[in-house]
């Protein structure tokens, strides 16, 4: 009588699987951790040195408006305050829309009561 060999699995489909979630994870962790250095990386500055803003242009209620300043300069400097006039007709009691245009392209805006 001839004697059957059988074939066993060396792996089961369960164990198998779970093998695949732990690689995955463990992927999705290294993945994770190159993403954040990469965007810590970008957003790392190197200068030391303080920057100011120069302010170009003023807007009142979408109008644009000359900037009056009493040193003739019109910038703040970094992690300082600054008195800023612009000139135009104001009325007491009145609301303003009020748009700053730096050299760097942002602005700030603000609403004031006259």
């Amino acid at each position: 009588m001839q004697r059957t060999i059988k074939c066993e699995k060396a792996i089961s489909p369960v164990l198998s699987v779970l093998l695949m979630i732990i690689i995955i994870f463990v992927l999705g962790i290294v993945l994770f951790n190159f993403v954040i250095g990469m965007i810590e990386n970008f957003t790392k500055t190197d200068s030391t040195q303080p920057f100011s803003l120069y302010i170009e242009n003023a807007y009142i209620n979408d109008e644009k408006h000359e900037i009056l300043n009493t040193k003739g300069i019109t910038s703040i400097p970094c992690n300082s305050t600054g008195i800023l006039y612009v000139k135009g007709p104001y009325s007491p009691g009145g609301l303003y829309n009020i748009k700053l245009v730096f050299n760097s392209g942002q602005s700030l805006i603000y609403v004031a009561r006259y």
